[in-house]
């Protein structure tokens, strides 16, 4: 299979998993809303949340491992079916051998670290409705999953190291509705917060059974590498981790935090209108970038190869596509984003216009530098965690200082203005610098048409809304309906001519001419 083929059932898998968390959530949201106090709906939110700061204990280990399997392939070759030379097999060998003995141990620690962690955040949090040894429990065994998930993580990294991108992702979405429905009958019948937790830790070790199981069946000979610990390895693993761990910990200040600071100042029952925009635009911020992530062990081992033109035609494709992405669901949300949280969560959920456009403003820079240090960090450049840091610590001062007098707002403008003085710009510049990418050629292809989509879907939009309601149509599903297939259209034409290449127009005209002659048949 070639590298766009498997970039393409990576990111195929990723959107079916973004839509049918979004498609879930539809169902699931109101369901919580209904059948839960905001209280405890407030914390299961903060508790989710925390899956990030758990993420950040396992100290960017499972990436940088990822990555350096990644171009120790690419030594062979940068063709994702190269013969790998006994070198380049025995040099695999040792980085899973070794990663697998760090990850045991860095398991144990996460568990009793990240237990402590929380259990001083949850006592000072004042409680009502929820007793907080129920809470305590519920954190216990999430950090006992999320310690398991650690252990066995270099499966993981083998997988996507080698180039069989998706797969992981493919199983996650097999197992998420059984999670879902699970949850919805647990919550139904009057589980609480406990048994949510319950049900995500034993879901996840099903998860990991399965994805063992995949490996065994579909990719046996990546269980036939024969490797050793390897003290080299690991002191060359160590140096990026750090780097990659120190920028992962700005990114939770910046964008994990925001949760706590409501919690703590302004009660857990405010969270969940406040997370559940942010959630509907992060989808898509998710769904943007999901080309930049599943191209990045592929820029590996390009890097590797010295193929510079390829990392260039990836990264550009992947920002085009991204940002056009991020301009057609900005659009959707401002215009019928209102409307459709009041019929999704029902009045009153509504966190309000200003914050939704703050919102939209930093996920879509987000989605840019996101994309782009992807590419820069998958050749081991890990320049960026003075500046991340910088960022988290900028977001907690603002937030202390704006929280009290503009409330929610306040949260939302603090990340902002953290953002746009550190991240937004940095994270832009370096990779242009590192991958030697030309500003004028990114202006051109990549802002300009994120310009073009974002115009065209706000201008069109406004013009179909205003026309329903001088029609006398003032129906909030005709707005989000009318304003989606608006936003779609544009975001359709301008990949297709903007972004698709001639083969791959060829290549879809071509299946869709021969599924219209079989369905006539």
């Amino acid at each position: 299979m070639s590298v766009s083929r498997r970039i393409a059932f990576a990111v195929s898998v990723s959107w079916l998993s973004r839509v049918s968390i979004i498609c879930s959530g539809l169902v699931l949201t109101p369901t919580l809303f209904r059948f839960m106090g905001k209280e405890e709906l407030g914390l299961w939110y903060l508790l989710g949340n925390s899956q990030s700061f758990l993420w950040l204990l396992s100290l960017g280990i499972t990436p940088t491992l990822t990555r350096h399997i990644a171009l120790a392939k690419g030594k062979s070759g940068f063709d994702p079916e190269v013969e790998l030379t006994d070198e380049t097999q025995q040099h695999i060998g040792d980085l899973v051998v070794t990663g697998r003995l760090i990850l045991q141990w860095l398991a144990v620690a996460v568990f009793f670290i990240a237990w402590v962690l929380g259990y001083a955040l949850i006592s000072q949090i004042q409680l009502h409705e929820v007793s907080q040894e129920q809470v305590i429990w519920s954190w216990t065994l999430m950090c006992a999953g999320y310690a398991i998930a650690v252990w066995l993580s270099y499966f993981d990294c083998l997988l996507a190291g080698m180039g069989y991108v998706g797969w992981d992702g493919l199983i996650a979405v097999l197992t998420y509705f059984l999670i879902i429905l699970s949850n919805m009958i647990a919550v139904m019948l009057g589980g609480g917060l406990l048994a949510l937790a319950i049900i995500s830790v034993v879901a996840g070790l099903i998860q990991r059974l399965i994805f063992i199981t995949v490996i065994r069946w579909r990719f046996p000979n990546l269980l036939l590498f024969q490797g050793n610990w390897n003290i080299q390895y690991a002191k060359a693993l160590f140096k990026p981790s750090l780097y990659w761990w120190l920028t992962d910990l700005g990114a939770f200040l910046i964008l994990r935090t925001d949760t706590y600071f409501i919690a703590i100042f302004k009660g857990s029952h405010n969270i969940p209108s406040y997370q559940a925009t942010y959630n509907l635009i992060a989808n898509i911020s998710q769904a943007a970038i999901a080309f930049a992530g599943s191209s990045a062990v592929f820029i590996s081992q390009a890097w590797q190869a010295g193929n510079l033109a390829d990392i260039h035609r990836m990264t550009l494709r992947n920002a085009r596509i991204g940002l056009s992405i991020v301009a057609a669901g900005v659009a959707f949300l401002i215009v019928a984003g209102g409307d459709f949280i009041k019929l999704w969560l029902g009045k009153g959920n509504f966190v309000g216009l200003d914050v939704l456009l703050i919102f939209c403003i930093i996920l879509t820079l987000e989605t840019q530098h996101v994309i782009l240090i992807t590419s820069s960090r998958a050749t081991e450049d890990e320049k960026y965690a003075p500046w991340s840091l910088t960022s988290g610590v900028l977001n907690l001062v603002f937030t202390w200082v704006l929280i009290k007098p503009l409330g929610l707002l306040g949260v939302a403008m603090a990340t902002m203005l953290a953002q746009m003085l550190t991240n937004n710009w940095y994270a832009v510049y370096r990779p242009m610098v590192r991958l030697r990418l030309n500003f004028g050629i990114y202006l051109r292809q990549v802002i300009g048409l994120w310009v073009s989509v974002l115009v065209c879907c706000l201008g069109l939009s406004w013009l179909a809304k205003k026309s329903l309601f001088l029609l006398g149509i003032t129906s909030e599903w005709a707005v989000i309906i009318t304003t989606a297939v608006i936003c779609g259209a544009v975001l359709s034409t301008s990949l297709w001519t903007s972004v698709l290449e001639d083969h791959h127009r060829t290549s879809i005209q071509g299946k869709l001419k021969a599924w219209l002659r079989l369905s006539e048949f």
